[in-house]
């Protein structure tokens, strides 16, 4: 299980249906500060070494940040509706840019 995502949501979500919780915090973390909050625990704990008893503690942090924040987004649905885009509008832009022919023989 991926320790980004709560259980059954994001990553963990059946079906890859979901957008992880890290995607939606850096979507909204200028406006959200419970957001930016979460990515910073999250970086604390990546930085963290495996088998440390810091480790725990700093998963443990980040999972209540986390989870504040996915409250708070869900509480602002402005917010979260422009979070949930945010990844969705990269993916399709980026696909869009390999898909566009280059050069002038394309425009033939």
């Amino acid at each position: 299980m991926a320790d980004c995502c709560p259980p059954g949501h994001g990553c963990n979500a059946p079906g890859d249906g979901e957008p992880c919780a890290l995607t939606l915090c850096r979507a909204a973390a200028e406006q959200e500060d419970d957001a930016a909050l979460a990515l910073d625990r999250w970086q604390a704990l990546e930085a963290s070494s495996e088998g440390d008893g810091e480790r725990r503690f700093r998963r443990r942090a980040f999972e209540r940040a986390r989870n504040q924040a996915l409250i708070a987004l869900a509480m602002k649905p402005g917010l979260w509706l422009a979070a949930r885009r945010a990844p969705l509008q990269a993916a399709v832009s980026s696909a869009r840019s390999r898909s566009r022919p280059r050069g002038r023989a394309a425009h033939r």
